[in-house]
Order: C-alpha cells, then sequence, then structure tokens
C-alpha cells in the first residue's frame, strides 16, 4: 500500500493537469461511473476526492455507486486505481449498475404540466422519416421556448414537405449532381434521419409549416421570408439488446423532448396498438415515428413487459388518437444504428448568414484509413465573422479537439486563429461555439482543423442508399468533391481526401455572420405592363446595414444610361452599425415611352471604403401583350407530319361507342382539321403515332402561349398528348387530360414559355396511343392553331460587370 500511495502522491502533486481534466462542453447530468466528486466526467480530482474521504476524513461521495469502479460493493483503495488505469491505461471501469431514479411510466404530453408535443399529422407518400424529424425537432422548440421567444404564434409547426423534396438526396435535387435531376431516391418515397441532419446542417432549414409546406408541387427553395431553425446537436443512441443504455434514452426524452425512432410497420406484429417485431424476424424496417414516453408496467407481445409510447403520423384517428407503444424488445426501435433512436437538440433560429461546408450529404460514412486528424479548407465568401464550427463525433465517448487557421503552405498549418477541445459522450453531430469569434475579410482562405480521439473521421460521398424509411429501392446518389478542400493526416503527413475518393468530403463545417453590407430583400423588382403603362410592381423598397465595429461610407446608384428608374430614400452618406437604411426604386413616368420588349437595369450598393462589399439588384421591365405571332386556321394544308392515320381533311361526324366520344361533323372554322382517323375510332392497340409541326421561329418571342381548338374523345386506355420539343428528338410533353369524352369544340391555353421563350426552331407534337383499349372513340381533332407571344424589339443594353459584384 505504502507504493500505491507514493505514485498516488505525485498524481496529486500535478493536480488538474490530466489529460481529461479540462472539457469545455457542459458536463451531462447523467450518472457517469468514475464520478466520485459529481462534476460530471472524470479526472484526477476524483482521485483527490476519494483519497480525500478515505484518509483524510474528507466528504462522502454523494453517489456512492459512481465512486465503486472496481464493482467491489465498497469504496476502497482499488477504486483509487481503478480510476487512475482508466485515465492513464485505457482500463475499464466496472460500477454495480445504478438504480434508475426515473419514472416507471412518462408522458411528454403531461410533463410537470407541461405538453411538450406538437399536434398529430396526416402525412402524404412515403414521408414518415420527415414527420418523425419535425416532430422531435418541434418538442425540443416547445420544451426551450424557443419557438415562442423568436416571435411565433401557436405551437411549433414545421414543413415536413420541404425537407422531402429539397433534402438534396433525392431525384428531384441534388445540387451535387449534374445535371441536378434524375438520379437519387424518388421524391416521397423513403428517406432517413441523416438525411434530415444534412438537410439542416447546412442552413436548407428547417422552416415553417406556414412557408413551404407543399406536398403536390416543390415549395421554393429559399425565400426572405421564410424563418429557419437550425438544430445544434444530433445524437444517436442504442439501448442493446439487455437495455443497459435504456435509462440514457430515456433521460434525453426528459431533456430534450421527443426522439425519433423507426420499426416495421406491419399488422402482424401489431395486437391492440401495441407493436413487437421478435429480433429473430428477418423483415427490415419501413416506418418513422417519434417516442414521446413510455410505460415499463406495459404488458406486450414479447416476453418482458415494458413500451415506448410513440407519436404516429397518420391522423388523429389511427390508434390511440394518433398513438400506440412499441416494446422495448423490438426489432428495430432502439436498437438499429442510424434510425432506432435519434434526439434533436438546442434547436434554436438560425442565427448565421453564412455556413461554409464540403460535405452537402453530410455524414454517410466513416473513414476505413487509420486517421485522426482531418481539415477543410475554405474561402471566405464575404467579410465576415466566424462564430461556431460543427464536428460529427463517429462513436460514444470520443474526446475532439478543434482549431482554425490561416495558413496551410509546404504541407503544414500554421498561424492559429482559435482552439476548443472538449469531450461528447454520445455518437452524433454537435455545433461548437469558437471562445472568441475571428473576423475574416472577403477572399482570404482560412481552415478548419478536427481532432477526434475515435479513428473513424466522418464524411461524405457518393453512395448506395440501403435502407429508405417508404421505399424498397437502393440508389445511387452522387456527392461532388474538388481537389483542395478536405485534407486528412496519415503518417504525419497531410493527404487530399479527393485522391482517396474524388467525390468525397470530411463533415467540418463553419458558420459565419456576414459582417458587411447586407442588402434585404436578395431578389431584385420585375415588373411589366403594355406598352405606354401602367406597370406592376413600379417600385420596391430595399433595407441594408452593417455590423463593423465603425460607421461606412457609402451610396446607392443606378446605371448612368437608364433614365426611367429613380432612386428615393437613403441614397449616400454614412452609416453607422447595426442601423438599418433604406431606399426605394421607382419605374418612372420615362419608362412610357419605352418600346415592346423586355428592358434590364441595375442598382447598385457601394460601400466606399471596401469594394469587397458591393453588389447589385436587378430591374427587369417587360414591356408588351401577347398577340398572335404564328398561326394556322388550317384552310390550307401546312404540310405537316403525319404519322399513321393521322391526316389532314374535313371530319365526318364518325366513330365513338354508343354515341359517346363521337368525331365532329364539322371544323371548329372553315372546312379542315388534324386529325386522327377523320373516317372513324381509332384501334384497340397502338403505338405511338404523332402529329408534328413544321419548325417554329420563336427567335425574338417571349411569353409564349400555344392556342388552339380540341375535340378529343378518350377513355385512359387510348390516350391524347401534347409534347414540345427544340431540336426534334428530345420532347417534353406539356398536355396530358387523360379520359376526355369531348362533344363540343373546347379551346386549349398552354403556357409554353419555359420551353420556347428566345428559341430559333420549336417543334409541337400531338400524339394518339392505346393500350389493349375494350372500347373505341374518335381521338383526336385539332384547328385553328396559334402562338401567342411578345415580340421582343429592344436593342439588349449591355452593362458592364461591377466590379467584386457579390450575391449579398
Amino acid at each position: 500500500m505504502t507504493s500505491i500511495l507514493i505514485i498516488l502522491a505525485g498524481f496529486i502533486a500535478v493536480g488538474a493537469s490530466g489529460p481529461n481534466s479540462v472539457l469545455s462542453v457542459s458536463p451531462s447530468e447523467e450518472y457517469v461511473c468514475g464520478d466520485a466528486d459529481g462534476s460530471g466526467s472524470i479526472n484526477i480530482l476524483d482521485v483527490v476526492f476519494i483519497i480525500n474521504y478515505l484518509y483524510k476524513g474528507g466528504q462522502q461521495p454523494a453517489d456512492t455507486i459512481a465512486a465503486d469502479v472496481d464493482g467491489s460493493g465498497s469504496i476502497n483503495i482499488l477504486d483509487i486505481s481503478g480510476i487512475i488505469n482508466y485515465l492513464y491505461r485505457g482500463a475499464d471501469l466496472n460500477c454495480p449498475e445504478h438504480p434508475s431514479t426515473l419514472p416507471s411510466v412518462f408522458d411528454l404530453r403531461y410533463y410537470d404540466g407541461h405538453n411538450y408535443v406538437t399536434s398529430i399529422k396526416s402525412q402524404s407518400g412515403g414521408t414518415c422519416w420527415a414527420h418523425g424529424t419535425m416532430a422531435a425537432i418541434e418538442s425540443n422548440l416547445l420544451m426551450t421556448g424557443a419557438w415562442a421567444d423568436n416571435g411565433e404564434s401557436g405551437e411549433p409547426d414545421l414543413a415536413e414537405y420541404h425537407l422531402d423534396w429539397w433534402n438534396g438526396f433525392n431525384d428531384y435535387y441534388n445540387a451535387d449532381a449534374d445535371p441536378p435531376t434524375g438520379q437519387g431516391i424518388e421524391v416521397h418515397y423513403g428517406g432517413y434521419y441523416l438525411m434530415a441532419d444534412a438537410y439542416i446542417s447546412r442552413g436548407d432549414g428547417a422552416v415553417r409549416d406556414i412557408d413551404a409546406q407543399s406536398f403536390s408541387s416543390p415549395p421554393d427553395y429559399r425565400s426572405d421570408d421564410y424563418h429557419y431553425y437550425y438544430v445544434r446537436d444530433v445524437e444517436f443512441y442504442i439501448a442493446e439488446s439487455d437495455l443497459r443504455n435504456i435509462d440514457t434514452i430515456k433521460q434525453k426524452i426528459m431533456d430534450y423532448g421527443a426522439i425519433g425512432t423507426a420499426f416495421l410497420s406491419d399488422d402482424a406484429y401489431m395486437q391492440n396498438y401495441i407493436h413487437y417485431q421478435p429480433p429473430y424476424d428477418p423483415y427490415e424496417l419501413n416506418h418513422a415515428v417519434a417516442i414521446i414516453g413510455w410505460n415499463d408496467n406495459l404488458v406486450t407481445q414479447a416476453p418482458e413487459p415494458g413500451a415506448w409510447l410513440c407519436k404516429n403520423s397518420w391522423g388523429s384517428g389511427w390508434g390511440y388518437s394518433g398513438y400506440f407503444y412499441i416494446s422495448y424488445y423490438d426489432k428495430y426501435c432502439c436498437q438499429e444504428y442510424q434510425l432506432g433512436a435519434v434526439s434533436f437538440q438546442n434547436v434554436e433560429p438560425m442565427k448565421y448568414d453564412i455556413v461554409h461546408y464540403h460535405d452537402y450529404h453530410g455524414w454517410i460514412t466513416n473513414f476505413s484509413v487509420t486517421s485522426y486528424e482531418a481539415f477543410n479548407a475554405y474561402t471566405a465568401s464575404a467579410n465576415e465573422r466566424l462564430e461556431a464550427v460543427s464536428i460529427c463525433t463517429p462513436d460514444d465517448d470520443v474526446d475532439f479537439t478543434v482549431r482554425i487557421y490561416d495558413t496551410f503552405a509546404d504541407g503544414q498549418l500554421s498561424d492559429l486563429m482559435a482552439e476548443v477541445s472538449g469531450h461528447y459522450e454520445h455518437r452524433g453531430y454537435h455545433t461548437i461555439d469558437l471562445p472568441t469569434p475571428i473576423m475574416i475579410s472577403g477572399g482570404n482562405d482560412f481552415y478548419i482543423y478536427y481532432y477526434t480521439s475515435y479513428p473513424g473521421l466522418p464524411y461524405d460521398c457518393s453512395h448506395d442508399v440501403p435502407t429508405l424509411l417508404g421505399s424498397d429501392q437502393r440508389v445511387w446518389v452522387p456527392s461532388k468533391s474538388e481537389p483542395g478542400q478536405s485534407y486528412y493526416k496519415s503518417g504525419g503527413v497531410w493527404h487530399d481526401l479527393y485522391d482517396y475518393d474524388n467525390s468525397a468530403n470530411f463533415c467540418i463545417k463553419g458558420f459565419a455572420v456576414n459582417i458587411g453590407l447586407k442588402v434585404l430583400p436578395s431578389g431584385g423588382l420585375e415588373s411589366e405592363g403594355p406598352s405606354g403603362g401602367p406597370f406592376e410592381p413600379d417600385n420596391i423598397s430595399y433595407s441594408f446595414s452593417h455590423k463593423y465595429d465603425n460607421s461606412i461610407n457609402y451610396e446607392v446608384t443606378v446605371d448612368p444610361s437608364i433614365d426611367w428608374l429613380t432612386l428615393d430614400g437613403d441614397i449616400s452618406g454614412s452609416l453607422a452599425p447595426n442601423t438599418p437604411a433604406e431606399v426605394t426604386v421607382t419605374i418612372n413616368a420615362n419608362a412610357a415611352g419605352l418600346c415592346e420588349g423586355i428592358h434590364h437595369g441595375r442598382v447598385y450598393f457601394t460601400n466606399l471604403g471596401d469594394t469587397y462589399d458591393n453588389t447589385m439588384r436587378e430591374v427587369i421591365l417587360t414591356i408588351g401583350t401577347p398577340t398572335v405571332r404564328h398561326e394556322w386556321t388550317l384552310d390550307t394544308d401546312p404540310g405537316w407530319t403525319c404519322q399513321g392515320e393521322w391526316a389532314f381533311g374535313q371530319p365526318n361526324g364518325y366513330g365513338g361507342y354508343l354515341g359517346w366520344g363521337v368525331d365532329p361533323d364539322s371544323a371548329h372554322t372553315g372546312d379542315n382539321v388534324y386529325g386522327y382517323n377523320l373516317d372513324g375510332n381509332y384501334p384497340p392497340y397502338l403505338p405511338p403515332t404523332h402529329l408534328i409541326s413544321e419548325a417554329i421561329d420563336c427567335t425574338n418571342l417571349f411569353k409564349i402561349s400555344l392556342n388552339f381548338w380540341r375535340w378529343l374523345c378518350v377513355d385512359g386506355w387510348g390516350i391524347g398528348y401534347l409534347a414540345i420539343s427544340t431540336d426534334g428528338s428530345e420532347w417534353t410533353t406539356i398536355y396530358n387530360p387523360g379520359s376526355l369524352l369531348d362533344d363540343k369544340w373546347n379551346e386549349t391555353e398552354i403556357d409554353i414559355s419555359e420551353y420556347a421563350d428566345f428559341q430559333p426552331v420549336v417543334y409541337l407534337r400531338w400524339t394518339m396511343e392505346v393500350n389493349n383499349a375494350t372500347h373505341v372513340f374518335g381521338g383526336w381533332n385539332i384547328d385553328d392553331i396559334q402562338i401567342k407571344a411578345i415580340y421582343d424589339s429592344t436593342q439588349i443594353l449591355t452593362i458592364p460587370p461591377a466590379v467584386m459584384i457579390n450575391d449579398r
């Protein structure tokens, strides 16, 4: 014992200088084996505390089980050596199982007299994962009060379908893909929680329901009017088959609100709205929900009692008013590595203007090369104040160090600007505030370094998605990387991650505030009207401010050649920090003399002391009224391409079935039409057969619409549709009415400006197609075809580019 005390005396002499003694992350309120002094962490002070208790009559540990690290049932000298061996030799601790102080029944809806669960929703499509995510985030907003503190009314209500459309993993939009559409998960058909984390961590969401909730069509990607919410921490837990971590999950629910989970939804596993899938069952999970509580005593189909209380997204008419239970012993709930138990914590209104990231898809996998160090290189996009960074910790109980460097040269990082070290108990995504924000000038490079004590650096790369909540597909999601973005250290040398995987980037982000001149709204003025006016809208107001330490001198101007714009308000002067100024841009009376067409102007916002701040806003004035520019009355044959039984001629009133779906007996005007089989019905089977127009010149035309008169008789087995092309090879369907049995001529107008504006060649193609029809009808008849548009007669104004124009 003497020798042990001599060794301990040496440790006491150095006090709290051990490697794990200084933690900048707030300590957990959970029970920590080895935490004798109750600080929330294990360090050399716990050794001193036990020595003082055993040998100097000091205070007894408040939690004697936490101090009993050798599991002997008492506190003794072996507990001292056990902690030392843990701290400095990597040995394990072996405290007795800690008796739970958590309630046996808990419900966030009735927690200390408060409800921390938002209303039940009813999902459309395979969007359960988005609803599970938002249910957890909304619950956290209720617990912290951040929603109400941000001036919002009612309960937190976030837009699941904005996440569903713009998560970046689907075939509708992936900013890393070229083109950004056509690859990935089918929209509305599944996702998972790390997709939501990627979307939120790069600043694309979350947004409010009233901002951007649209299932049938995509809501706007971004808007100055959206209210954004940021999730600072996302943690992942596993209860384990023996439930040894179940108290951790319960405590997280009590501390941070509902957590996301997933399971296999199937009636075979559900009895009285209690779900249980045995661990040996081979079938995979398919549905996401949120856990809002538990009942330790609830008898389920499992061998042992106990179940999680869950919030579903199938409406309040399902289950127990929208809620149900999942057994503690379910195969997936709180057991699956990525989807079993996910906590969204410390949600706050988005306070950063700039998110620096290369990992568009976030945490996809862990780096297989043994490396503990990485960094990402960034260039400041504005004069900015870097305030925080984010990292992903790849495992539980990970120490980290984050540093900001100003220089990377000759294979070395140098000019240290900031450093933060700490410890995270749980695997996940974490945001770390810098001790002091760093001012970085626009255009300057900086480097965010990350050390992790676990050798599995999280990174993004092109990947095959194996598990989708709502889909059975396996799909390829491409990611993008460039040389010089991400580096890892191996063998004492920095290596470019691009050379290892040319689609990969490490999950290291930076969060900054733009301190330079910021102008809102971010969009320009788009106005239109007939020749001579009036033009609507005829004005727009811009607010601008900055966050420098001192006042700046500025001016707001328009192009000297533009006499149809007037500026009013704070157009020049000195602007103090955080003091908004305002200028109004108005289309004046001179615009009445402008010719028909599209007119362009620019409004410049200039910081006279720093050209990097300079920015501009576009003004687009569209003058004119669409009129007929091309017309085919079909009095004579225009010579269009007719395939199969398409023909030019007089309709005869033939065809149909039992008097339904008969062809017209006369044209809309004149004598002739284009039609499919003017003498009767289409056949029971017909491959796509076309009427193709001549090449139509739309070079100087815009706001183009197609007008024609239609007599179409189809029932869905027979279909008639219309497509457009600019090269005669690639076609886009612009009209498909489905089942339609016309009994008179009907006018049809289609906006084709998206495809035809300013195109030198445009083709139109009407198609007849039949798929094993039981009944056949008259099909297509068309007459009096027109292209309406505005003719752009302007000389396109060439405006010289401004110096250092930035998107602000």
